[in-house]
């Protein structure tokens, strides 16, 4: 396969792909989210065990979304309706937010926020590698992130300015929650931008076309069982484990538990990472800097990311990259703990090692999405995607309860531990199917 610069996509979205500017704007909201809301439970009164309690119901709120989507996408199309719905969801759940008062009530809000921005994930992989031969995936995958990354980083811009400008007026609840409601109305912008750029499915003629051609009950029934109550005490009676894996290749099948295992990892080190910057002096403002920075690195990199996978073999260059997370995750404590927050040095010693942990991720995204893809047949690829969500999603809501556990317990820097751990051991699953599996995947 050539190296060369034509094999990656250019960066603007070519006029087919005008949804990408609307997802990217969603993400402003959706990074705002991402930091904004455990800060609010904080603000609360939460604690890291509440932290850890948050991650962990929106991870267990992402993972079913996930699971029901891909399936839905594969079988029968309908990946418009899905954004719009998936949009609308995400803004009622915004607007929603700022109207309560208690953690728990909070949580829920938050988890359901999540669902819909799980069920809308996967989708846009498809349908941004939908009509691309394989070797451009990593350059197509690579500028889905980048809008999705860029858009994720203006909105902690924008948490970080909002912060200090609008908080000179105002106290730091009403701050969040002012900034709350302005997320929903972005999402909603973004959602009619969405309507009008997504393309309808092909032999529909809009929503009335595509009610029309309603799948059968049996279909219908094909795609839930899964999900069904009667269907999961069936699995859980299965006395062969692999009737539950058919259709799931043994490359794909080991990739999954090494991401079950690194996705625990990140989460135990960033569910109580709020509270731990908190704690060691760092204001509201400062802690959405750091988050920039983070962002910003991913964002920046995710095009640099994919010509690296055009490159090299994709499970070397992830386990790569999940190497540095591991060395990053407990040096972030150790750091933490040495610099004065109050100083632009102890501010910047921090923001490096958030900016080695964004670089990381540009890697992990594009790799993993492209690895899913490539080990999944072409007729189960949505099904696959939406089930590495769910997988990441799961693992996260265990690691977040570890994560949120350990520092409550004991301290950040064995939290931050076991994460590396973790980590590194998902980074020898994934190094392990490099000796066993000999499919190419470049």
């Amino acid at each position: 396969m050539s190296d060369t610069a034509a094999d990656i996509e250019p960066e603007r979205a070519p006029r087919g792909e005008r949804w990408l500017y609307a997802w990217g704007g969603a993400n402003v909201a959706i990074g705002v989210a991402s930091l904004l809301v455990p800060l609010y439970v904080v603000q609360l009164g939460g604690d890291a065990v509440a932290l850890g309690v948050l991650w962990f119901a929106t991870s267990m709120a992402m993972a079913p979304s996930s699971l029901a989507v891909g399936p839905i996408t594969d079988q029968f199309g309908h990946q418009r309706t899905i954004v719009l719905v998936g949009f609308a969801g995400i803004a009622v759940a915004f607007a929603a937010l700022p109207l309560l008062g208690s953690v728990a009530a909070v949580v829920v809000a938050d988890a359901a926020l999540w669902l819909f921005v799980a069920a809308v994930t996967p989708v846009f992989t498809t349908l941004v590698i939908a009509d691309a031969p394989q070797h451009r995936w990593n350059g197509r995958i690579a500028r889905l992130n980048k809008y999705q990354g860029y858009g994720w980083t203006v909105g902690l811009v924008l948490g970080s300015a909002w912060t200090l400008v609008v908080g000179e007026h105002l106290n730091p609840i009403e701050t969040q929650r002012a900034l709350l409601w302005l997320c929903a109305g972005i999402v909603l912008v973004c959602a009619v931008a969405a309507a009008s750029a997504l393309p309808t499915e092909p032999g529909t003629r809009g929503l009335r076309g595509r009610l029309r051609r309603r799948p059968s009950r049996r279909a219908v029934r094909s795609v839930f069982s899964p999900l069904l109550p009667g269907r999961v005490v069936s699995l859980a009676r299965s006395a062969s484990p692999r009737d539950l894996l058919t259709g799931v290749s043994r490359p794909l099948l080991l990739y999954f538990a090494a991401v079950s295992v690194f996705f625990a990892g990140f989460s135990v080190f960033s569910a109580p990472l709020p509270d731990f910057l908190t704690n060691a002096g760092f204001g509201d403002d400062a802690v959405f800097a750091l988050y920039v920075v983070s962002s910003l690195a991913s964002a920046v990199f995710y095009v640099g990311a994919g010509e690296l996978a055009d490159r090299y073999d994709l499970r070397r260059l992830q386990s790569g990259a999940l190497g540095l997370r591991a060395v990053v995750f407990p040096v972030v404590a150790a750091v933490g703990y040495a610099v004065q927050a109050s100083t632009a040095a102890g501010l910047v010693a921090v923001a490096g090692l958030f900016a080695l942990v964004g670089l990381s991720w540009a890697v992990i995204a594009v790799t993993a999405n492209s690895l899913v893809a490539r080990y999944a047949g072409p007729t189960n690829r949505g099904a696959a995607l939406g089930l590495y969500t769910a997988l990441s999603s799961a693992a996260g809501g265990v690691g977040g309860l570890l994560g949120g556990w350990l520092a409550s317990a004991y301290d950040y820097v064995s939290a931050f531990a076991v994460a590396a751990l973790l980590v590194v051991a998902g980074a020898a699953v994934v190094l392990a199917l490099d000796a066993l599996d000999t499919s190419p995947t470049n």
